[in-house]
């Protein structure tokens, strides 16, 4: 199966579990978003792989119109249903691919893609259009998990992010991140936070819904590694914060 429609797969089947997952709905980065978008005036934003919608529903309060993008049909769809909930009336919603936005050049004034980069078959690629539909001087804020700079195979957190997930491309270090920054062509990069969001395991493992043989290899893995970042009883993962300026 290729990667994109594995990702359109998993959420298609799994998208209700990120409508109350407290990580995506109720994050404390979603704050930290806000307080960055609201430090100067914002007329038009597009929120990429915006799932479940949360950041398309902050961004809608702070700016003239919100454009929400995902490749996943029954993601739209939630998203969607929750904008009316809400009272939303200037968000609106588009299948599109991350690799090849449907917009045109420096649409935006800003671009926000939160937790799920690492999903991307092709980052820089994804990077690359963000940046393309940036006006100049806007900004694209991410929001990913990210592995040490010294992670090497032992610390399996794309192994085992891949069982519990197989729409899970890949988490990259701090240092990569910077490096794609770069090399697209962001003048200002800054990691504005870092932190670790702690998750009971059996619950971040339910939300993927994996096989019943994916289940046990990773619980395999979890009592034979000795791994300090996830155990039995929680899942600790590293996040990050970039906002950086076209």
């Amino acid at each position: 199966m290729k990667e994109k429609d594995r990702v359109i797969r998993q959420f298609n089947e799994t998208s209700d579990g990120y409508l109350t997952s407290n990580v995506h709905a109720k994050g404390k980065d979603l704050g930290w978003i806000g307080e960055v978008v609201s430090r100067r005036k914002r007329e038009k934003a597009l929120d990429v792989a915006t799932g479940a919608g949360h950041t398309a529903l902050l961004l809608s309060k702070l700016v003239r119109e919100v454009v929400a993008v995902d490749l996943t049909p029954n993601m739209l769809k939630l998203a969607e249903s929750q904008a009316k909930k809400n009272g939303c009336d200037n968000i609106s919603f588009a299948i599109g691919d991350v690799e090849k936005l449907p917009f045109d050049n420096d649409d935006f004034d800003i671009v926000t893609c939160r937790i799920a980069a690492h999903h991307f078959p092709n980052l820089n690629q994804a990077i690359k259009e963000m940046h393309r539909v940036l006006a100049n001087d806007g900004s694209l804020i991410i929001v990913d998990n990210f592995i040490p700079d010294n992670s090497g195979k032992e610390n399996r957190i794309n192994t085992i992010e891949k069982l519990r997930d197989p729409s899970h491309h890949e988490c990259i270090s701090l240092t990569k991140w910077e490096e794609l920054f770069h090399t697209v062509g962001f003048k200002d990069i800054v990691c504005h936070k870092t932190w670790t969001s702690s998750m009971d395991v059996n619950e971040w493992i339910d939300r993927a819904k994996p096989s019943e043989d994916n289940r046990e290899k990773i619980y395999e893995l979890i009592d034979n590694e000795n791994l300090t970042w996830i155990n039995r009883q929680q899942v600790h993962l590293q996040k990050v914060m970039w906002v950086c300026t076209k």
